[in-house]
């Protein structure tokens, strides 16, 4: 990698696409989830709105509704620790569309 594409750059754009692919992704699931209910095509919760906002859900320390973090008493110190990580279809898209900008982003 070059000075312009660093390590450090590619994990930023990387981060910043799958936030706003999520954020796009979740706003339009509650459109079409709206406009489902509008036209009785299935209800909130029809096909369309599941596509946008279902996705594989990756969670270390948080179990269901409730985020139980992990605890690690070590006697003198104690970490809660807890990650999650939900995708999308968006959030992939918003991923890939950020590399191709960082890619032709840049001194020429």
């Amino acid at each position: 990698m070059t000075h312009k594409n660093s390590l450090g750059r590619l994990l930023l754009f990387i981060f910043v696409g799958l936030i706003l692919g999520g954020i796009l992704s979740e706003a339009l699931g509650a459109l079409f989830g709206e406009l489902g209910v509008l036209l009785n095509a299935g209800g909130y919760d029809n096909i369309v709105h599941h596509f946008f906002t279902a996705g594989p859900d990756f969670s270390i320390g948080f179990s269901g509704d409730t985020p139980q973090p992990v605890v690690i008493d070590l006697y003198f110190v104690k970490f809660a620790l807890g990650l999650g990580f939900k995708g999308n279809a968006l959030g992939l898209v918003g991923m890939v569309l950020a590399i191709y900008i960082m890619k032709w982003s840049g001194e020429r």
